[in-house]
């Protein structure tokens, strides 16, 4: 579920909504960085941003 959380969180940041303006990658992964230890589990953030960089969403 922890996993499942932080790339939800992702996909919804940085996709199309009409209700709200997608953020960029940039934007998404502060915003996860911010969450860290709050909302999401800090270890599987880490994880998470080394596995997902920029240059693989393309």
């Amino acid at each position: 579920m922890r996993i499942l959380k932080i790339a939800d969180s992702f996909d919804t940041m940085t996709s199309y909504r009409p209700y709200r303006s997608t953020r960029t990658f940039a934007e998404a992964r502060e915003e996860i960085i911010r969450g860290k230890g709050t909302d999401f589990d800090p270890q599987i953030v880490d994880v998470f941003l080394n596995a997902v960089d920029e240059d693989s969403l393309t």
